[in-house]
């Protein structure tokens, strides 16, 4: 694998209108996705964009990142790989699945980083293909925050992934918090998280692509999850997992349920007046 390193982070606005070129894709089979990786090195934390993304989010702490931050420093690194020509699937339409985060430590926003993003494994699954994009954020050699985001193109195929690790069933997780996704969440969320998908936008650019309404980013649910449960634990969290599982569209009551335990939270966001469930995650 031959690492490209960048001088800076790209323009995520950019990579978004170069993605829509990739709407042509077709990949056949089960393409072999490409060695591709990206790396800057010696990033500082931008306390605007910081403190914009905790507001947006509901994270009250800034005196350490938010260990979804992380993920949208390096936002625009994902969109570079996504476009390369060799890349063979096509960004729209690509559907975000599960995610796993892990820090080493509570990072403060003054430390310097080197960011590398790397496409990982994929596999056939019974919607299509999964893939892995692997994030860490590193000082010196040693990373201190590692990510898989696992990503889905959908297409037939008659393979089928083994399970992920089972999520807790809704109906066992008993303390709760409600809220409300706001209609305009996804174009508050879109400059602090960098991504400017039109589903997220609003509701005619959503209706272009199959969907009722607009709909929130995942990584938004879950940051808002995350900032509503981690005053639940007794230190900075250091894992956070999820499973994403049926869109919330925009606006939207929803519920938090969520269960302590001895090593950490369980939880699940539940649509308020329906039986709809949007994601089930673990938080430690």
């Amino acid at each position: 694998m031959t690492t490209q390193t960048l001088s800076q982070i790209p323009d995520a606005r950019r990579l978004f209108l170069k993605a829509a070129t990739t709407i042509g894709r077709r990949p056949k089979g089960q393409p072999k996705l490409p060695a591709l990786e990206v790396e800057v090195k010696d990033v500082g934390v931008d306390a605007s964009h910081l403190a914009s993304y905790a507001e947006v989010c509901g994270f009250a702490n800034t005196e350490r990142l938010p260990i979804t931050f992380p993920h949208v420093m390096a936002g625009a690194l994902h969109l570079h790989l996504l476009t390369q020509k060799t890349f063979p699937f096509p960004l729209l339409g690509l559907v975000h699945v599960r995610n796993e985060i892990r820090q080493q430590r509570a990072l403060r926003p003054d430390e310097r980083f080197d960011l590398r993003v790397r496409v990982g494994e994929s596999r056939a699954v019974r919607q299509g293909i999964e893939f892995d994009l692997l994030t860490d954020l590193s000082i010196g050699e040693a990373p201190v925050w590692t990510e898989v985001s696992t990503i889905l193109h959908r297409v037939p195929t008659p393979k089928a992934a083994p399970a992920p690790r089972p999520a807790p069933a809704p109906s066992a997780l008993s303390d709760y918090r409600s809220f409300t996704a706001a209609a305009d969440i996804g174009r508050r969320y879109a400059p602090v998280g960098h991504d400017f998908n039109p589903i997220h936008l609003t509701p005619l650019a959503a209706r272009l692509f199959g969907f009722k309404r607009h709909i929130a980013h995942g990584m938004w649910s879950l940051a808002h999850c995350a900032a509503l449960l981690e005053a639940e634990l007794p230190q900075a969290p250091r894992e956070l997992a999820v499973q994403f599982k049926q869109p919330l569209f925009l606006p939207g009551r929803v519920t938090l349920k969520f269960r302590r335990g001895g090593d950490g939270i369980e939880f699940a966001l539940l649509a308020s007046r329906a039986d709809k469930v949007h994601l089930t995650g673990s938080l430690r």
